[in-house]
């Protein structure tokens, strides 16, 4: 299995587990690793980009408070 497909099962597990409003750790474990597995995935260098951005945003946001 490649970490793409591995990542399109996790989110769809992800998915289900919402739909069936499940909040148990399970919920917690699968979407970490989900989160895991999408990183090492090529888009992974992107999604780090933004929520870099995202998070340096907020920082000076906080900042100037």
């Amino acid at each position: 299995m490649s970490v793409v497909g591995a990542a399109i099962i996790l989110g769809l597990i992800v998915a289900a587990l919402v739909k069936m409003k499940t909040a148990r750790p399970v919920v917690v474990v699968v979407c970490v690793l989900f989160g895991l597995v999408l990183g090492a995935t090529p888009i992974g260098d992107g999604l780090y980009a933004g929520v870099a951005a995202v998070g340096a945003w907020l920082s000076d946001a906080v900042t100037g408070l």
